[in-house]
């Protein structure tokens, strides 16, 4: 189980590479710690923000004792921010309590998006 919000944001952060042109830092990383911040208060707890392959940087948050991965991606102006469950059930399988949590998670972070004056344009899909 999974969704991705789109926006653009107006303070894009550059990506830095290596001399042989492949990603040294991808951009977001403000971004990520914002987003981790603040869906701290909904959360029982909530990880340090770390690199996600070379493209990205994830956190995890739990709700209920839920365990949600977020993975945020930066490029440009676009930002996509997925979030997902860990479950190899289908999403109608699961529980009420984990489906609470899920969509708990997933508007306390369209509710943060919403507030930032810098972000525009959230659409999830």
């Amino acid at each position: 189980m999974h969704r991705t919000v789109h926006f653009k944001t107006a303070e894009p952060e550059e990506w830095t590479f290596h001399e042989n042109g492949n990603p040294d830092v991808p951009g977001g990383e403000a971004l990520a710690r914002k987003l981790r911040a603040g869906v701290a208060s909904v959360a029982r707890s909530v990880n340090g923000v770390g690199r996600h392959s070379y493209y990205g940087w994830r956190f995890e948050v739990a709700v209920d004792d839920v365990t949600v991965l977020c993975v945020l991606n930066a490029a440009g102006e676009d930002g996509y921010f997925t979030i997902e469950l860990d479950s190899l059930l289908p999403s109608w399988l699961l529980s009420r309590r984990v489906r609470r949590a899920f969509t708990a998670c997933e508007g306390a972070f369209d509710a943060l998006l919403r507030r930032l004056p810098e972000i525009s344009g959230v659409t999830w899909s």
